[in-house]
């Protein structure tokens, strides 16, 4: 890998329009030198502390990120620049509409982008050995239970990750990451009401499961109803 080749025509999103970028992992990195640079000293020093595998994805979905949100904001990727809230969530450091958020797993990084709107999104390999049966109980919504264990036990694997990218993708959204209670708040309808702050107003949030390759299960949320998702991959 050394640069993302991106069309030209592809444009910033629309507001509800949510572009969804898939980026393997897994792919050589053919000059690594190019990729470090690009990346700002808080990102090098992460790269520096990761070894072998964790290291190469590391760099490959930073520096891809900074690839992809330079193409909208007609900078170098060097260029790009982050801050972010006081849960740790990156946030673009530019005046623009634009916003973003990245999650991998495994081989594989999916970066969303949107316009006018918070995002937040969530990608999990299902394939891996785990115990979810016994994270459901201490994680999940009653709703969300009672949802799963109504499923055919042959889809309730499945199930729990659909549910889970969903609630990973939401606390990413809202900014508060596991700083939020996951019991709190149910994702099983498309609209996801919750409590702003220690207001009594509610702020609504919309999920929608993303289409991408078995094994993965992806999730993205964000701020305002989602009308279209444009997919593109590296």
């Amino acid at each position: 890998m050394t640069a993302i080749n991106i069309p030209n025509d592809i444009s910033s999103p629309s507001p509800r329009v949510i572009d969804i970028w898939q980026i393997a992992l897994d792919i050589p990195v053919t000059d690594k030198r190019s990729l470090i640079l690009t990346l700002d000293k808080e990102e090098t020093e992460r790269y520096q502390k990761r070894q072998n595998r964790l290291q190469s994805s590391y760099l490959i979905s930073h520096a891809a990120c900074r690839q992809i949100l330079a193409h909208y904001l007609k900078l170098t990727a060097a260029e790009i620049k982050y801050k972010k809230n006081q849960h740790g969530k990156p946030l673009l450091d530019h005046k623009t509409s634009l916003n973003f958020n990245m999650s991998h797993s495994r081989d594989k990084a999916i970066i969303a982008v949107t316009s006018d709107s918070i995002v937040g999104v969530d990608v999990e390999y299902s394939d891996k050995k785990n115990s979810w049966e016994k994270i459901v109980p201490r994680y999940f919504h009653p709703d969300e239970i009672n949802y799963l264990l109504a499923q055919p036990k042959d889809r309730q694997k499945q199930t729990f990750f659909q549910i889970w990218t969903r609630k990973e993708a939401f606390i990413k959204a809202i900014g508060t990451g596991f700083a939020t209670s996951l019991t709190s708040f149910s994702v099983i309808e498309q609209m996801i009401g919750y409590p702003v702050n220690s207001s009594t107003t509610s702020e609504y949030w919309y999920q929608q499961d993303l289409e991408i390759n078995s094994p993965y299960i992806a999730s993205v949320v964000q701020n305002t109803l989602i009308e279209k998702i444009r997919y593109y991959s590296y």
